[in-house]
């Protein structure tokens, strides 16, 4: 018996198609739409090289172990390519491609994600040693300043702290408009310090080339929207100047971690916590539900246990001293 397959040729003239309908119906993110268009150009190309030209379940099986074992794509990746197929695979069968209704991919699983553990932070005294170390005789290091410390101070993610623009501060609500991954927008509140450091970067902004055109509120030294690239450079050397801090690696990412992780040591609540750094999970907010060495202090300490064993030792103290002496004085 003949099995149905797609044809790799059909599975590659649908593709554009496939993406134009997810940007005029679905709304997919730019980034979402290049994720999936990468992912199943990747699959054509890899079967295309195999001489592989119709799409099985076994060939499908095949491209994912390709994809961890050769590239070493973690979980995550891989759940994506699956997705991005699956739901490619669903638009064929609207289309009524030949094969793509035989195409088994409703039994195909998610790769499982390894349980990562808590993610370590930098310490208190480490951040304020990294963000005090910028040097603010620059306009461009009034900037980095100012970028380094709103990472921290709002728990943002690099790339929404740099796509800030102008239109997005409302100084008199004191409130601030973050545009979030996957295109999820959230209102911040506009804390003071942060505000009287946004409008002295104003001040020298309005120095720089293109500052009347760009909207962006970071700007390079060309005038343009500072790049995430750049940023991360700049990051970097804070982060030599700094010295030697508890963790190996350091990144802007680390500004949002140490903000989470301080937050609940400081009995932030879990669910604005969420809010604040703009997750569509909870379970991305649970990584941080790590508690420091004091506040496990804390909690031995000031648990009932501590109360009945101190009793306790103190008990059997006084019948060691008791049994001591009679030790020493038996006739007593």
């Amino acid at each position: 018996m003949t099995i149905q397959a797609i044809s790799v040729r059909n599975f590659e003239t649908y593709i554009q198609d496939y993406i134009d309908v997810t940007i005029n119906t679905f709304g997919y993110s730019p980034s979402g739409r290049r994720a999936v268009k990468y992912d199943l150009s990747l699959f054509s190309g890899f079967l295309r090289e195999k001489g592989d030209l119709r799409i099985t379940g076994d060939s499908l099986l095949e491209f994912l172990a390709w994809a961890k074992n050769d590239r070493c794509n973690v979980s995550g990746t891989i759940n994506r390519k699956i997705s991005s197929v699956k739901s490619y695979v669903h638009h064929l069968r609207f289309r009524q491609v030949p094969g793509a209704e035989e195409l088994p991919i409703e039994s195909l699983g998610r790769a499982r994600e390894p349980y990562s553990g808590p993610v370590k932070v930098l310490m208190p005294a480490e951040v304020r040693r990294l963000i005090d170390g910028v040097d603010q005789c620059s306009v461009l290091g009034i900037r980095d300043h100012l970028l380094f410390r709103i990472l921290y101070r709002l728990g943002l993610r690099l790339g929404e702290a740099l796509a800030i623009d102008l239109d997005d501060i409302d100084f008199e609500g004191e409130v601030l408009q973050i545009h979030g991954k996957g295109r999820r927008e959230r209102t911040l509140p506009l804390v003071t310090d942060i505000a009287d450091l946004i409008k002295i970067w104003l001040l020298h902004r309005g120095r720089l080339m293109g500052a009347k055109r760009e909207k962006a509120l970071f700007l390079s030294k060309k005038g343009n929207r500072l790049a995430a690239r750049t940023a991360q450079e700049n990051f970097q050397k804070a982060v030599a100047k700094a010295g030697p801090l508890s963790l190996s690696k350091v990144t802007p990412h680390s500004l949002r971690h140490a903000f989470a992780s301080h937050a609940l040591e400081g009995k932030a609540d879990l669910v604005v916590l969420k809010a604040v750094l703009g997750h569509a999970r909870m379970k991305s907010t649970y990584i941080y539900l790590h508690p420091s060495m004091r506040l496990l202090r804390e909690a031995v300490n000031d648990h009932l246990a501590s109360e009945i064993l101190e009793d306790l030792v103190t008990e059997e103290i006084l019948v060691l001293r008791v049994h001591q002496k009679w030790k020493e004085n038996p006739a007593a």
